[in-house]
């Protein structure tokens, strides 16, 4: 097993360049879809828009350096991003399988492949008189086929099996709610062998996420465009499944905020406690930090070579 120990302040630009060859099909997607949505937004409920404030995050960069975000009335410190931890390993791999051996007869094998990362963070978000604490951690494992061919462009394509993806934080109080911490989790999951995928669509994952401090619970269910509006003003399918837009943030049934992954906004409802607008910030701060807002896209790291 290969090990790998990257600082954090270099990783991304480090990682992009060992990035694996995505598969002629993830391609095809990507550019239809590009084709076939101009601009992507996150579908507000206009009864929820009207009672909310919607505020434009500025300070988060791809390079993961010295970010501070800031947004409405709220600031955080710079954030502290910890060694990011990666390993990964390749066997060859022996199949009696029917669609193996045919692919055997021209040439075409496959190796197994796992690979894990792990990295952590943590700041401080504030506003005029209210100040919390986010201590966070990402965990991310994958197993993959890779085929070997003689033939360049079919040389290294992978296919995802399984993946597993659990984005943790927790939210500490420092002068208010008697310091009542608050508890976040986040997972995704795919199995090839269980979720349903149709050609050419991204498949159904499983979902899940939620805040608690052990009396209340906050609902995070994410948020996808799964229609656009063609040239002609009618509304069409997009090509390749629903595109992962934000999320949605639910306490006591209501809706209380909206993350907006693609224009980085956040939206938190008018009539909430100081407080309250306070947690649901350091929320919806802590998901706009993590390294993958669409696991299913950005699951590749380059890692197992």
């Amino acid at each position: 097993m290969n090990w790998e120990l990257v600082p954090s302040s270099f990783s991304h630009k480090y990682l992009c360049k060992l990035k694996k060859m995505k598969t002629l099909i993830t391609i095809l997607i990507g550019a239809l879809t590009l084709a076939s949505c101009t601009a992507v937004k996150v579908a507000v409920p206009e009864q929820f828009s009207s009672q909310a404030t919607k505020m434009k995050v500025y300070g988060i960069n791809g390079w993961k350096f010295n970010e501070q975000l800031s947004f409405g009335t709220y600031v955080t410190s710079t954030v502290q991003r910890g060694w990011d931890f990666s390993s990964g390993n390749r066997f060859s791999r022996f199949s009696i399988q029917p669609e193996d051996i045919i692919l055997s007869a021209f040439d075409i094998h496959s190796d197994k492949a796992r690979f894990n990362e792990k990295n952590r963070f943590q700041y401080t978000i504030q506003d005029a008189k209210l100040i919390t604490e986010v201590f966070a951690q990402e965990k991310f494992s994958e197993k993959q086929i890779i085929y070997k061919s003689n033939i360049d462009w079919l040389n290294h394509i992978s296919r995802t099996n399984s993946y597993d993806y659990a984005f943790s934080a927790t939210i500490v109080p420092l002068n208010f709610n008697k310091g009542e911490a608050w508890s976040l989790l986040m997972v995704n999951q795919f199995d090839a062998k269980k979720d349903k995928q149709k050609l050419f669509e991204r498949p159904q994952t499983r979902d899940l996420g939620y805040a608690t401090n052990g009396k209340d619970r906050i609902e995070i269910r994410p948020l996808y465009l799964s229609k656009r509006e063609t040239s002609s003003g009618k509304d069409g399918k997009v090509f390749g499944g629903p595109i992962h837009t934000g999320y949605e943030l639910k306490w006591d049934d209501g809706v209380v905020g909206v993350i907006d992954i693609m224009d980085n906004q956040i939206w938190i409802v008018n009539d909430l406690d100081a407080s309250d607008k306070m947690i649901i910030s350091s929320l919806a701060s802590a998901i706009l930090l993590k390294r993958k807002q669409d696991v299913f896209l950005e699951r590749d790291s380059g890692i197992v070579q």
